[in-house]
C-alpha cells in the first residue's frame, strides 16, 4: 500500500464547506482510511498554489463549479490540477448541473459529478460512496504501478515488470527516451519529466536520468556515478545525491556505497 491519499475541498459557502469537512473527515475515521484531509478553502487559488508547490501530490478533489468573485472558477481550477496530477480524482458538487457536460468538452473526466439540490443526506451518501472509490483506485493504482512498467512504441502499448528496468535516460532527438533493461534497450517517444510522475518508484537521479534504485548494485559518491550489475552506469546530480542515499537507507536496498 501506498502513502496517505490526499483529500481537498474547495469551497465558497462557509456552510457547504463545514459540512464537506465534516463528511469527508468522518468517512476516513470511521473507515480508518489510510487518508487525510489535507487542505479545505474557500479560495481556489490556495489550492492551485499548494499542488504548484507539492508536484508528487496524488489527491481527491472537492470543487465547486462557480466561486463568487474570484478569478479561477472550478472548471479552470480542474484542469490546472490535471496538468499538474495527472491521476487527480476530481469530483465537483454544485448546483450548476447544466455544466456537467463541459467537464467532458475540456477533457477533464470528472470521478463524480454531485449536484447539491439533491438534499444533504443524497449529497452526503454520494460524497462517501466517491471517496470509498477514489481510496479503492489510489492503492489498485499504486499495486499496478510498483509491479508493472507500460510505454508505447509505433502505436502499441508494451508491458513488462518494473523489476526488469534499469534506467530511462533522455534521447539524443527532441522528446526521445531510451529505455535500459536488464536484456536490452529499446528507445521510444517520451517525455523524463512525464515518466517520472507516472512511474513514482522510479528516481531522478539526473535531469537526463530517471533509475530503478532496486536495480542498482553500487554507488560511487566521489565520482557521482550509479552502477548495475550489468556493468551500465549512470551519472547523479550532486544535489540529488543525498536524497538518493536518504532513499537507498529507508529502503533498506543492498547497494554498496563507496
Amino acid at each position: 500500500m501506498r502513502g496517505l491519499l490526499k483529500t481537498f475541498v474547495v469551497e465558497d459557502d462557509p456552510e457547504q464547506l463545514a459540512t464537506l469537512k465534516k463528511i469527508i473527515t468522518n468517512h476516513i475515521m470511521i473507515n480508518d482510511f489510510d487518508m487525510t484531509l489535507a487542505l479545505a478553502t474557500d479560495t481556489a487559488q490556495t489550492l492551485l498554489d499548494y499542488v504548484s508547490a507539492n508536484t508528487d501530490t496524488e489527491g481527491l478533489y472537492f470543487l465547486d463549479i462557480e466561486y463568487a468573485g474570484q478569478q479561477l472558477n472550478g472548471l479552470e481550477l480542474a484542469s490546472k490540477i490535471r496538468e499538474q496530477d495527472v491521476n487527480a480524482k476530481i469530483v465537483f458538487v454544485s448546483t450548476h448541473a447544466e455544466m456537467a457536460f463541459l467537464t467532458f468538452e475540456r477533457r477533464i473526466e470528472p470521478l463524480d459529478f454531485i449536484v447539491k439540490d439533491l438534499g444533504q443526506e443524497a449529497v452526503k451518501a454520494k460524497v462517501e460512496k466517491d471517496i470509498r472509490i477514489a481510496y479503492e483506485r489510489y492503492n489498485k493504482q499504486g499495486v499496478a504501478n510498483k509491479a508493472m512498467f507500460s510505454y508505447s512504441k509505433g502505436g502499441q502499448l508494451f508491458n513488462l515488470p518494473l523489476a526488469q528496468v534499469l534506467f530511462i535516460e533522455t534521447g539524443t532527438s527532441r522528446n526521445k527516451l531510451v529505455l535500459h533493461l536488464t536484456d536490452r534497450i529499446v528507445q521510444y517517444n517520451g517525455k523524463i519529466s512525464d515518466e517520472t510522475v507516472a512511474h513514482p518508484e522510479l528516481f531522478r537521479v539526473h535531469k537526463s536520468f530517471l533509475v530503478n534504485p532496486k536495480m542498482l548494485v553500487r554507488v560511487n559518491k566521489q565520482d557521482q556515478l550509479g552502477y548495475f550489475a550489468n556493468g551500465e552506469t549512470i551519472d547523479i546530480a550532486i544535489r540529488k545525491m543525498h536524497d538518493l542515499l536518504a532513499l537507498i537507507k529507508q529502503s533498506q536496498l543492498p547497494v554498496k556505497l563507496n
